[in-house]
């Protein structure tokens, strides 16, 4: 399962970079992200941590997954201006975990005569207990929190 969405912010890139690259922000905008509380990180994590608590809801019934993820990539690229972020599942057990990603880039735009940030958001999962109905669910969750992105940062301006 992937889903990706492109978006405008009516804000600096900084800002927007600020937001997206601290899990902890998440649940303020973006309802798929229940909960992300930071944890300490291990000598083997390349970056901060966060257990997570990803929740989709069908109807009256909801299901969630609690995840510790890492960020990974806080990289921007000085030729194109493109910011990326990656966060990912890194558990600590010695089991084997299905793969969630969450990616996110950020670039200075111009829309409609203001000047923000276009940004992409994609998130992937590679298990086998994603049923189908929830892929829509998810899909839904995803459009609302492009929607809700750019009021929370207006909001913290």
């Amino acid at each position: 399962m992937q889903h990706s969405s492109e978006l405008f912010v009516d804000a600096p890139s900084s800002t927007v970079i600020d937001v997206l690259s601290d899990l902890s922000t998440y649940p303020s905008w973006n309802d798929l992200v229940a909960n992300a509380e930071p944890l300490e990180a291990t000598d083997d994590d390349p970056g901060p941590v966060w257990r997570t608590t990803l929740t989709a809801k069908v109807g009256p019934f909801a299901r969630s997954k609690q995840l510790r993820f890492v960020r990974d990539t806080l990289v921007t690229d000085h030729e194109t201006g493109v910011t990326n972020i990656g966060f990912s599942r890194n558990e600590l057990d010695d089991r084997s975990h299905a793969s969630w990603t969450m990616e996110c880039s950020v670039r200075e735009a111009e829309k409609d005569g203001a000047e923000g940030s276009a940004v992409v958001l994609s998130l992937s999962y590679d298990g086998g207990l994603w049923i189908p109905s929830l892929g829509s669910v998810l899909d839904s969750a995803i459009e609302r929190a492009t929607r809700r992105l750019p009021a929370y940062v207006k909001e913290l301006r």
